[in-house]
Order: structure tokens, then C-alpha cells, then sequence
């Protein structure tokens, strides 16, 4: 465009050649960004263990998905979708657009499940770019600051960053790092807690991620949702081997479970409609693993745990009204890391291409014509990797399939593709040396005291038990206490960073019968020694399962605990173990020890 700035009056030309300049400027800041009122708003949902078949869009007569299956009618669906076989390493590929192992969530408890802090993940990005930022629900990918969700791009969060809570009726809650009470069953809390984020953020472009805990165990379900599903008949089973033997009362409370999340994505829905936000959100549907039990789902191998079909595969939907054609079937293959490139390119957000492993889907997504992208794609979980390449799937026992011809992998082509095999093979042995092996054992201290916060917890679950008599209240660490700690050779251990200088009051949770009364606890941290005398007895109700619709094998229950102050110290910035022991005991019942805390003082 040529400008004839003398046909124009001296002070017009010189507020065009302005407006000329701040247009040049913000497309050398941002070449991809959108005019306020065109940035779309982002609602992201994630659904914890439900597996692929576990929607009536997907053909399940079992149960009635109406308001998940209008994503799929109204929006595209990527057929060919793949996560973790895990929760948290699924949400860190999901944030990152990079695989797992190279962002440290390379477990799901213990602080394995943490994302490293040199990551730039989605939630920053959307920050950075004046989005409104919120989440609600399970976090998974860290508890102690900066590994908190507020410190990793949240503006807002209410949820739980545990991997799973022993109680879905007002559980314990986190609130922008304070600890507070749930109110009622957590996704129906989470999604009023979302609500109220979207009703205040509606004048503005919003990130609002909602991460449901179910239908993650323990199976726990309103009684109008469960009741209407144990009155039908299950018409669709499981489709696996014999000894794959299917628990109907486990199918039927996580079908129920579904439906309850159903019935809240419609009231996001409907909020969006009412708000005259709809057109312009794009919303994203998708599952953190494969289903947590043999349940039907479409005859594919494998559950929760596996990196076989059965236990990676997810359907995930996009609704964009505004450049998303409805009923858009994608046959490419993509999968969680793809997510963060994809999302971030129809936001119009920059990123550093180079360093995702994810691919930007935005016009499989935006054109029914767009071409498919030749990828290769792999799923990794303790120690076993599968390799996703066009048609074919080369298992984890080196076991090669065509996913099409035979999607429940039941007839192996080595012999008839001996070449493809081998390369194959030779492609995952490159990538393990490449992405998983410079993982290397998690060292990584538990932070305490991060300046933006002055209350670090460190609770039971990120710590280790060491003696002849203490244990865990349940296999699972994530919301579990250490019982029967009743031995002077016990010791529950935390590794841990101070970060910043100051003085902090201890704090233990912890319960005590009558006859534990007057035990000494003595913590050490480095030369740090202080010693507090057990001067209340306590003893919590254990409680949570009897909300339970099936016996749980693996959380554990809750209790009520009280707090000791341990006393106060002065710490400087360190690092090392934390480590607390009984050095007088009362009674021989034992103590029960929730976690300590750090309260940075004034």
C-alpha cells in the first residue's frame, strides 16, 4: 500500500503515520495475535480413568452422554487420539506439548508426578497473553510452591493436587493455597466454581481448565445418578479374554459417575449459550488414561495402565463454533501433546515449535480437507513403549499390528513385515535413549517457603516411612497417613529446599489414644534439632466409605487430624532431609501422622 501523505492535512498524516507505526509494532511483538474482541475463550475438560468407550456417542447403550456427545455433533472429534496410560504424566503432555518423561512426571505420587520447573506449560502461556486463568479440580503435577497451580500460570485454583482423594463428598480442598472444605460431591463443586470464574471473566478472554476426579475410584456417586443406572440392565459387556472377567457393580457406578460429569459439561454448556460465548469458545473433551476397570470399550486391549490401546486411547473433541465445522470426523493421528501447539495456534499464542514434540492440528481441525500429517507417535509406562505409526501399532513385546484391519490387536504381521518390524524397533530403541533415558531417579527436593506464600504443606504421601513399625494407612500414598508409629526406630523422612530465609513454626497433624499422651516428637533438619511433648489425645473416626458403591481396594479412608506446633526456627536457604522420630513414647497404641507444615512467620 503506497500513502500520499501531502493529499492528506499535516496532523491527519501524522496520526495515520502513528497508527501505521503501533500496527507495525505489534506485529513484530506478536505476528499471531488476535484483536481482543477475536481471541476465543478456552474451556478444557479432563474426565480421570474414564476410557473411550464410556460415552453413547461412541455407540455404548449402556448410558446416556447427551450433553458430552453435542461436542461431537456440533465440533470435530479426533478419532485417532492418544494419552498416557497414567493420570499424571497424561496432564504433563497435556500442559507441556512435549512427552513425559522429559518434563519429569515420570510417576503419579511421592513428587514423581511433578512437572519440572523450567517447563513453560499451557496455563503460563495463556497468562502471557492476558488471558483470564483458572482451574478447577485435580492438579496432579505438583503441591508445594512453585509447583502449585497458581505458580504455573493459574490465576485461580480450587481442587486437590493429589492424585486422588478417599472422599468425593466435601473433601478437604485446596483454595489459592489455603486449605478449605469442599462444599457437596466434588464435580458438581468444581463446576460451580467454574461457573463463577466464567460469569466473572465473560467481558474478557478466558483459560478455564476443569479437571474432574471421577470417574476415578473411589466409586462415589449422588444416589439420582446411581440409582438410575443400577435400574438398567447392562447391555454391552466387556470384550476381552476369559480372565478379563468384567465387575458389573464397578461398571455400573463409573457409568453413573459419567453421567454425573455429563449433566455438569451441560451446565457449562448452557452458561456459555446464555452468555452469548458459545460461538466464540473453543471447548476440548478429553480422558486422562484408559478405563480403570473391564468395562466395554470397544473390544480394545488393555485398561489403565497399559500402553496398549485399551488403556492410551481417547476420544477427544473440539467445539469451535466460529471455525470449527460440526460433525468432523479427524483420522489423524494425534494425541495429548498435541493439544498445547494446537490450542495455542487458534489463540493466536506463540511458541517455540522446536522444543514441542506436539503437532499443531489447527487446520485437520478448521478444514475437512486439510492433508494428514505423517507422524510417529509413542506411549510410554514403566518401562514399556509402544510405537503408533500410520496404520500400525508395534506393541511393547516388539508385536506388530494394524490398528485399522484390527483395532483389538488379536493377529500380529511380524512374519508378513519383517522390515517394517525391524525399523520400528530400531525407532523406539532411538527414542528410549533419546527421551526416557536421561531421566534419571527423581532427587528433586519437596520446596519449602516459597515467597508467595507463607503456609508449605508436606503431607504423609510425599514422604517415606522408615522402621520396624509404621506403615502406610493404604498402598495408594496420594491421600494416605502413616499409623502404627509406635517404635524409637521409626522415622517418617521428607527431602526437602528452603527457599527463602526466615522463621517458621512447624506444625504436625497428627492423631493420639489416651495412652500416647506425653510421647516426645523430635524433628531434625540439618543442625537444626527442636522437640514438642504430646500433650492432647485425638482419635479421628476413620470415614469415606460408606459413600462408597463398591469396596475400594487401593485409597484410603479419611480422618479428622489436630495440630501440634513442633516450635519455631530460624532457616536459611538449604537443602536436606526433614526427619521426624519419637524420641520418648507413651503407651504402646502408637501415633498417626497426617503431615507438618511450614509457616513462614512475618
Amino acid at each position: 500500500m503506497f500513502i500520499r501523505f501531502v493529499d492528506l492535512p499535516n496532523v491527519e498524516a501524522l496520526k495515520f503515520l502513528f497508527i501505521l507505526l503501533g500496527m507495525a509494532v505489534c506485529f513484530c511483538v506478536n505476528p499471531h495475535a488476535l484483536a481482543d474482541d477475536q481471541r476465543p475463550n478456552v474451556v478444557v475438560f479432563l474426565s480421570d480413568d474414564q476410557g473411550w468407550g464410556d460415552f453413547s456417542f461412541q455407540g455404548n447403550i449402556n448410558l446416556n452422554t447427551p450433553h458430552i456427545d453435542s461436542l461431537a455433533q456440533r465440533g470435530a472429534v479426533l478419532e485417532r487420539f492418544y494419552v498416557c496410560p497414567v493420570c499424571a504424566p497424561t496432564r504433563a503432555e497435556f500442559f507441556t506439548g512435549r512427552y513425559h518423561p522429559r518434563s519429569g512426571a515420570m510417576g503419579v505420587t511421592e513428587g514423581k508426578e511433578r512437572l519440572d520447573l523450567d517447563e513453560t506449560i499451557l496455563s503460563e502461556r495463556f497468562l502471557k497473553a492476558g488471558y483470564a486463568t483458572a482451574a478447577f479440580g485435580k492438579w496432579h503435577n505438583g503441591t508445594q510452591f512453585p509447583y502449585h497451580p497458581n505458580a504455573r500460570g493459574f490465576q485461580e485454583y480450587y481442587g486437590f493436587t493429589a492424585g486422588h482423594w478417599g472422599d468425593y463428598f466435601s473433601p478437604p480442598l485446596d483454595h489459592n493455597g489455603q486449605s478449605v472444605r469442599g462444599d457437596g460431591y466434588v464435580t458438581d463443586d468444581f463446576t460451580n466454581r467454574a461457573l463463577e470464574f466464567i460469569r466473572a471473566n465473560k467481558s474478557q478472554a478466558f483459560f478455564c481448565y476443569v479437571a474432574y476426579n471421577t470417574p476415578h475410584s473411589p466409586m462415589q456417586v449422588p444416589d439420582e445418578y446411581f440409582d438410575r443406572l443400577k435400574s438398567r440392565s447392562l447391555q454391552m459387556k466387556h470384550q476381552g479374554r476369559p480372565a478379563e472377567k468384567e465387575d458389573e457393580a464397578m461398571t455400573i457406578a463409573a457409568l453413573a459417575m459419567v453421567e454425573n460429569i455429563d449433566h455438569n459439561v451441560g451446565r457449562v454448556l448452557k452458561l456459555l449459550e446464555e452468555e452469548k460465548l458459545l460461538n466464540n469458545t473453543i471447548i476440548v473433551y478429553f480422558n486422562d488414561n484408559g478405563p480403570n476397570s473391564f468395562r466395554w470399550n470397544g473390544g480394545m486391549k488393555g485398561k489403565k495402565g497399559s500402553v496398549d490401546d485399551g488403556g492410551t486411547r481417547s476420544p477427544c473433541l473440539i467445539q469451535w463454533p466460529k471455525k470449527i465445522p460440526p460433525n468432523l470426523r479427524v483420522k489423524q493421528l494425534s494425541g495429548a501433546i498435541d493439544l498445547t501447539p494446537t490450542l495455542c495456534a487458534m489463540a493466536g499464542i506463540p511458541t517455540d515449535k522446536d522444543q514441542l514434540d506436539g503437532l499443531d492440528l489447527s487446520p485437520q481441525l478448521t478444514s475437512a480437507t486439510a492433508a494428514t500429517l505423517e507422524r510417529q507417535l509413542y506411549s510410554h509406562w514403566a518401562g514399556r513403549i509402544a510405537l503408533r505409526e500410520g496404520s500400525y501399532l508395534l506393541d511393547a513385546d516388539g508385536k506388530l499390528f494394524d490398528l485399522i484391519q484390527d483395532p483389538t490387536q488379536k493377529m500380529a504381521l511380524n512374519a508378513q513385515f519383517p522390515d517394517v518390524v525391524e525399523r520400528m524397533k530400531k525407532d523406539v530403541v532411538q527414542w528410549e535413549l533419546e527421551v526416557v533415558a536421561p531421566a534419571k531417579v527423581d532427587a528433586r527436593p519437596f520446596t519449602v517457603g516459597d515467597r508467595r506464600i507463607a503456609r508449605t504443606e508436606l503431607p504423609a504421601r510425599d514422604a517415606v516411612g522408615k522402621g520396624p513399625t509404621i506403615k502406610r494407612s493404604a498402598a495408594a500414598p496420594n491421600c494416605s497417613y502413616f499409623t502404627a508409629w509406635k517404635s524409637l526406630e521409626d522415622r517418617v523422612v521428607w527431602n526437602i529446599e528452603v527457599l527463602e530465609p526466615a522463621t517458621y513454626e512447624i506444625l504436625m497433624q497428627y492423631n493420639a489414644p489416651p495412652s500416647s499422651v506425653g510421647s516426645w516428637i523430635e524433628v531434625t533438619y540439618g543442625d537444626v534439632v527442636i522437640q514438642a511433648k504430646v500433650d492432647k489425645e485425638f482419635v479421628g473416626k476413620a470415614y469415606g466409605n460408606e459413600n462408597d458403591r463398591v469396596e475400594r481396594h487401593g485409597e484410603s479412608l479419611m480422618k479428622p487430624f489436630v495440630t501440634l506446633s513442633l516450635g519455631r526456627v530460624e532457616l536459611k536457604p538449604s537443602s536436606g532431609e526433614c526427619r521426624l522420630q519419637l524420641k520418648e513414647i507413651q503407651g504402646n497404641e502408637g501415633l498417626e501422622i497426617q503431615g507438618i507444615e511450614f509457616i513462614r512467620m512475618p
